[in-house]
């Protein structure tokens, strides 16, 4: 997760060109990581503050990877300790998700580093943005979100390079 400020794009992209890994762009300009790589590769170095960290995947359903459609990118801080509590109140939020119209699926990657900022980060993949609005925006949702105690950063992306 990359943090670049709006007027910094050109320079970023320009500074990653050529890395081998998936890179997101942030659908808005005040999103807290404009920029989001996911893959296997270690990203270069680049003279912008970055959240970097080791990730296994502790849960899959539908389909995440693909074109078309917009991403949901967000990262939890969560104690090592608090795991379990995360789990649940995760996995119910997704549940209140998983049915509705425009959700194609999710994937959510646990660190595997001790030091790392961000202990969870959930990629989920819908149809368009308006769909996900429409799901989050639903009581059963709404609900489930509230009882997660654990800061995040949401927002939707768009694949812009694999």
């Amino acid at each position: 997760m990359f943090e670049v400020a709006p007027d910094a794009d050109d320079a970023f992209l320009e500074a990653w060109r050529g890395t081998p890994a998936t890179l997101h762009r942030a659908l808005r300009e005040d999103a807290d990581f404009r920029f989001v790589a996911i893959g296997e590769v270690e990203p270069p170095d680049l003279p912008f503050a970055s959240h970097r960290a080791r990730y296994e995947v502790v849960h899959d359903d539908g389909s995440v990877a693909g074109a078309g459609g917009t991403v949901l990118i967000n990262p939890f801080e969560v104690a090592r300790e608090d795991d379990d509590a995360y789990l649940a109140a995760w996995d119910a939020a997704r549940a209140a998700l998983a049915d509705q119209r425009g959700y194609l699926g999710t994937r959510l990657h646990r660190a595997s580093q001790a030091n790392a900022r961000f202990r969870f980060v959930n990629v989920a993949r819908w149809s368009s943005p308006l769909m996900f609005s429409q799901a989050v925006a639903r009581d059963a949702f709404r609900e489930a979100a509230a009882a997660m105690r654990f800061a995040s950063h949401p927002a939707l992306y768009l694949v812009i390079g694999d």
